[in-house]
């Protein structure tokens, strides 16, 4: 037990540390820094709403916060897992010549994305307060996002080997992360249980949308089948996505 306790501190620590270097990086000499995270979401959320406001009528209750969380959640989801795609193959000098738990590396690229998530968090704090919003119910988002990060960690442990794999496994995981952006609802509010309803059923992100909305935005019980199984759905994607990457990394030096 203590074993694998302090392969998991070594595991955490290292991708921690990685993770920290390689946000420094990305943003040394940028010049707008960090306020990048904050204007893509921004641009994005004006035309969303520029368009809702001007094209489509219907009113609809925190509309503006509504949309920034889930583009904010959205966000966060696809920058980890394409960062993962090439992951292994990018960083190929690691991977021959350092003997390092391979695992550090993804759980380094999902944990980069993590400080770009927090800034985007602020942001929407922000907004909160400009529209009087209570502030309480955001405390309970880091519990929300723990197990959030469990299934993105999971896909991106998938994603990393089937990257090695397939060479272009980026450019399919684009198009896939493109269909699930209209897919959810992160720009269009299900009203009644129609045939979107249904398919976003089987669509994972869903429910983490519908929970942090539902407790952070409107202060309600998202229900305990919603909340079971967004922590089945965390688990299994994590569990699984971590037994695929360790069954493997030991070719992925020939590989790449």
């Amino acid at each position: 037990m203590k074993k694998y306790v302090n392969k998991l501190k070594s595991i955490l620590g290292l991708g921690l540390s990685l993770a920290k270097a390689n946000f420094k990086l990305r943003n040394e000499g940028s010049f707008l820094g960090i306020f990048w995270y904050l204007l893509e979401p921004l641009l994005l959320f004006a035309v969303i709403l520029g368009v809702k406001v001007f094209f489509i009528s219907g009113d609809f209750p925190d509309y503006p916060m509504y949309l920034l969380l889930g583009l904010i959640i959205y966000n966060f989801f696809t920058r980890a897992t394409t960062r993962s795609t090439d992951l292994i193959t990018n960083n190929s000098n690691f991977i021959k010549s350092m003997k390092i738990n391979h695992e550090s590396l993804v759980v380094s690229a999902v944990l980069e994305n993590v400080f770009s998530h927090f800034f985007e968090i602020l942001l929407f704090i922000g907004f909160m307060i400009f529209f009087k919003a209570s502030l309480i119910w955001i405390l309970i988002y880091p519990l929300i996002f723990v197990f959030f990060f469990l299934f993105v960690l999971g896909i991106s442990f998938l994603l990393s080997t089937g990257g090695v794999y397939i060479n272009d496994l980026q450019n399919v995981w684009r198009i896939i992360a493109r269909l699930l952006f209209f897919i959810t609802p992160i720009f269009y509010v299900i009203i009644e249980k129609n045939i979107i309803y249904y398919i976003n059923l089987f669509n994972p992100l869903f429910y983490f949308l519908e929970i942090s909305r539902d407790i952070i935005i409107y202060h309600q019980y998202p229900g305990f089948a919603f909340l079971l199984i967004a922590g089945i759905i965390s688990l299994s994607f994590f569990f699984i996505g971590i037994f695929i990457f360790r069954r493997f990394k030991n070719k992925f030096a020939e590989m790449v």
